[in-house]
């Protein structure tokens, strides 16, 4: 819930309107962890059927706009969401058969990119790390079978 008045707040002080259906898809969105769109619309929808499709990816681009939502792309699948706004900087690892995220902070990658910004002289803006590979889980189900690179996605576009 907490979460959920931060970004509600966040939205106000960018000027945007919240009708119903926008505060319902906020809602939603700050229960998940990591989530794609679609989840989110069959999500939305159970709630309140009326919901267009469009609306809910309007209100994601919309989130993501203004930084409360950090759209990744794992390499596979359609884009997963992330409510960010309010959460410390963290990684991610990504098994590539179940898609299993975890997040991860590593002190020791952050000093390191520092000095590579530094050295290059860069101005850092913004980063990302993101690791694929096998959990423990799928190493154990499938521990002989050959890996497929995972798919890269053809994100859908609705209006």
């Amino acid at each position: 819930m907490k979460r959920f008045v931060e970004v509600e707040q966040l939205l106000r002080t960018k000027g945007v309107r919240l009708t119903g259906q926008r505060q319902l898809i906020v809602r939603r969105a700050v229960a998940y962890l990591h989530f794609v769109a679609e989840e989110l619309v069959r999500d939305v929808r159970t709630i309140d059927p009326s919901v267009a499709r469009g609306t809910v990816y309007r209100t994601l681009a919309l989130l993501h706009e203004v930084g409360a939502v950090e759209k990744h792309d794992f390499r596979y699948g359609a884009p997963n969401y992330e409510v960010t706004f309010a959460k410390a900087h963290h990684d991610h690892l990504m098994c590539v058969q179940c898609g299993e995220i975890i997040e991860f902070q590593e002190p020791r990658w952050e000093r390191l990119q520092e000095e590579v910004v530094k050295r290059y002289g860069y101005q850092l803006l913004s980063h990302t790390h993101k690791l694929y590979g096998l959990c423990r889980t799928c190493q154990r189900i499938h521990p002989k079978r050959p890996l497929k690179p995972p798919r890269l996605h053809v994100e859908e576009v609705v209006a």
